[in-house]
């Protein structure tokens, strides 16, 4: 990163009231709080897996009538059996697109092989179970292209880095941009976190009009939901998931931390599965309608 850019970018923090760490006093932070280091995967082109279980047949010639997307945080994919069991069950059968957070690629691939999906997955760290730990987007349409958002802001004890995943959909002939993301927990900083949402949106500008952002935003602090909701509007992105309620639960009660925006689809109809997934999060879906 070039100097001035490297301003612009602390600059641009600080106006959200974010505090910028020098690295050895996170080293110092880290050794004090006993948090080892995380092993992060900063490269942009990977580590990459990508499959295709999609079967002749299992998309119909016809254009269809509406698109379903999920978002699922599994929760450092623990409990892949019943995650399968709630993707296979009404309202999430048959989704048409699947963003998933805090997988590993065997758990994305078993996944995608048992529903008939093509994906691809991208790790941004390594777990504290050993295991990697990134976003995947699975689909029923062809994903003619993919990459890797890296995000800003690392967590500061542990320095765990955040990356958002794009997939390039081909509906039928018309492309739209399927994006996964996973923002750092509230101990960044609400502005560090609508900085790394602001980083998706950049990336996205001029790559078509028809665009999903979905994910596990950790909006779980007093009205960090409320300015991630504000963020997004003004770039011209609609809130689809409003009003679904929490999406995870805690100690403290539900908080609503998964969140669906989109630009240039209408929607039909939103809601959380609460039934048991295999995870703290329930699965966030929204109905779209299709044609755009």
């Amino acid at each position: 990163m070039s100097q001035s850019l490297r301003l612009n970018e602390v600059n641009r923090t600080r106006r959200r009231g974010s505090l910028v760490a020098l690295p050895w006093a996170l080293l110092l932070l880290s050794l004090l709080t006993g948090c080892p280091l995380a092993e992060n995967y900063p490269d942009e082109t990977g580590p990459r897996y990508s499959g295709d279980h999609r079967t002749a047949g299992a998309v119909s010639a016809e254009e269809p009538s509406s698109l379903t997307v999920v978002t699922f945080n599994l929760s450092f994919a623990e409990h892949v059996p019943e995650a399968i069991t709630a993707l296979t069950r009404p309202p999430l059968a048959g989704a048409d697109v699947i963003l998933m957070q805090e997988m590993d690629a065997a758990s994305v691939d078993r996944i995608a092989r048992e529903l008939g999906l093509a994906y691809v997955y991208y790790p941004g760290s390594v777990a504290k179970d050993g295991d990697d730990f990134g976003n995947a987007v699975l689909s029923r349409w062809p994903i003619t292209a993919d990459w890797k958002i890296n995000l800003p802001h690392d967590d500061p004890y542990r320095q765990q880095h955040r990356i958002a995943v794009v997939a390039t959909l081909d509906i039928r002939g018309t492309p739209v941009q399927a994006v996964c993301v996973h923002n750092a927990t509230p101990i960044v900083g609400l502005g560090a976190r609508l900085d790394q949402a602001e980083t998706i949106i950049d990336a996205l500008d001029g790559k078509g009009p028809l665009q999903i952002i979905a994910g596990d935003f950790n909006t779980s602090d007093p009205g960090s939901l409320t300015q991630t909701v504000k963020l997004f509007s003004g770039r011209g992105f609609q809130w689809a998931s409003e009003g679904v309620g929490d999406t995870v639960d805690s100690m403290i009660g539900g908080l609503p931390l998964d969140s669906v925006f989109v630009q240039g689809l209408s929607v039909e109809e939103r809601g959380v599965d609460r039934l048991p997934a295999g995870s703290d999060h329930h699965p966030v879906w929204v109905r779209f309608a299709w044609p755009p």
